[in-house]
């Protein structure tokens, strides 16, 4: 059971434009903001300020936020597979 964190990790790939030190530092990011919702939960102090609720919902608010201002960006070059989208058409 992936608990709904496969929309997450399409999402890290998209974020890294298909680079892998891009892809360790956002998988850390949304790894910290799911940690952050743990502690919270366990009574961290000054985190449970914010309902957990909230904390359950970041990673996907973080999510969202992260492909937003990957859609806004003003550069075309994402360095993406030549092939990607294209049908697979085997050759007999």
């Amino acid at each position: 059971m992936t608990a709904g964190r496969g929309w997450i990790a399409v999402a890290l790939v998209v974020f890294a434009s298909w680079r892998p030190f891009r892809l360790l530092a956002g998988a850390y990011l949304f790894g910290l903001v799911m940690t952050m919702e743990l502690y919270a939960k366990a009574g961290g102090g000054p985190l449970t300020a914010i309902p957990s609720e909230l904390w359950a919902a970041m990673p996907y608010l973080a999510t969202i936020a992260v492909l937003v201002l990957i859609s806004i960006r003003r550069d075309a070059s994402t360095n993406a597979p030549a092939c990607l989208g294209k049908p697979f058409l085997p050759s007999n």
